[in-house]
């Protein structure tokens, strides 16, 4: 959200409700457009507009990525064990495995990684402190509950080849358009897909997706998971292969919440104009000055189609790019960055913790570390 902005889309927290209350006709609408998005992701799956790359041409760091490397993987003063990192293609996703794991291997998106720390600043990297120079360590931070992952490089230039080139990558994610964004196809779905392929046939039916959906955390309604499945089935095999399934993944996970919030605000169902985004704005935004110019200005900067522009519309996609770009968050950008004196003494501050914070693991027998307070 704006600056300008000190309430939320609270429309969303509320649909739940009427959810419930929905009617035939109303519902009848919602599966019309899921089917033209379905053909629409559909046919830029087709045309590979929806696997657009980030590399970055010349740089020396992520050609060094691309080739791959061995470095430690620290886990404790004991556990230290080489692992093969190498960045794929697509540029998002960095892959890792032991010489001896056969065909089975890691991967994690850039994209959850929040924060590089170079040299000894974690715990299991200060306890092996006195065996590698800091120069050669550094850990990826990740987003969530993900545990930090401590890498000890073979020389201080590969290290700082790594660090600057995954720092780069996560400066152009931060600069890539949304409609970038949007039309990704994150790679690690598909190797969940092939993961959970276990006779490696390419297919896999409605019970082994539901499984897998589990092991992934994503909730679900049976009964629409199956007709969405249904809808993806293009081969009407009744099964999904590859391709099939990361469209199924991309349904399931629409949100429709916000597509009734784009249809109650809608005077045809199919665009925003001016007039009506000004109306969300000011009623599920709460924004209250200059609604008119900032209307205009979110349509200038997030409508993908350059004829709703020429009419002063917005489309559900230019509303989507905007709800999720920073501009849209419910959060004050203010406050991302620490703003409060913290110049005081310790004892001057009501510190916000549980007296469990410390813990990584369970409560008996969980480690205790200060990582715990930083996450």
């Amino acid at each position: 959200m704006s600056e300008r902005n000190n309430g939320g889309f609270g429309e969303i927290s509320q649909l739940s409700e009427r959810d419930k209350k929905c009617t035939t006709a109303e519902t009848e609408n919602l599966t019309e457009r899921l089917k033209e998005q379905t053909e629409q992701l559909w046919w830029l799956r087709k045309q590979d507009v929806g696997c657009r790359k980030i590399r970055i041409p010349g740089d020396d760091n992520l050609q060094s990525m691309l080739v791959g490397t061995i470095m430690r993987k620290i886990k404790s003063r004991t556990w230290k064990k080489q692992r093969y990192f190498k960045l794929q293609d697509d540029c998002m996703t960095i892959w890792y495995k032991s010489k001896k794991a056969g065909n089975s291997h890691s991967t994690f998106s850039v994209s959850d990684v929040e924060a590089i720390r170079e040299g000894h600043q974690s715990e299991v990297l200060l306890s092996i402190a006195d065996e590698f120079p800091a120069d050669r360590c550094f850990t990826l931070v990740f987003r969530g509950r993900r545990g930090n992952l401590d890498l000890v490089a073979e020389s201080a230039e590969e290290a700082q080849s790594w660090i600057r080139g995954i720092r780069k990558l996560m400066e152009n994610l931060e600069n890539m358009g949304e409609r970038e964004r949007l039309d990704h196809v994150p790679r690690w779905i598909s190797d969940w897909f092939r993961k959970a392929d276990k006779n490696n046939d390419g297919r896999m039916n409605f019970r082994e997706v539901r499984d897998l959906l589990k092991m992934m955390n994503v909730d679900m309604n049976e009964h629409h998971a199956h007709r969405l499945f249904t809808m993806a089935d293009r081969s009407q095999s009744g099964t999904l292969e590859d391709d099939e399934f990361v469209l199924f993944y991309k349904m399931l996970t629409q949100r429709e919440d916000v597509l009734r919030v784009f249809q109650q605000y809608s005077l045809d169902g199919q665009t925003l104009s001016q007039s009506d985004l000004e109306d969300f704005l000011r009623d599920g935004q709460l924004e209250g000055d200059d609604v008119q110019q900032h209307a205009e200005a979110l349509i200038q900067r997030y409508e993908p189609s350059d004829t709703a522009k020429l009419l002063n519309a917005l489309t559900f996609d230019g509303f989507l790019m905007y709800l999720g770009s920073p501009e849209g968050s419910i959060f004050n950008p203010r406050w991302q960055e620490i703003f409060q004196d913290m110049s005081q003494p310790l004892c001057h501050y009501f510190i916000s913790s549980s007296h469990n914070t410390y813990l990584m693991e369970d409560q008996l027998r969980g480690q205790s570390s200060v990582e715990g307070y930083i996450r």
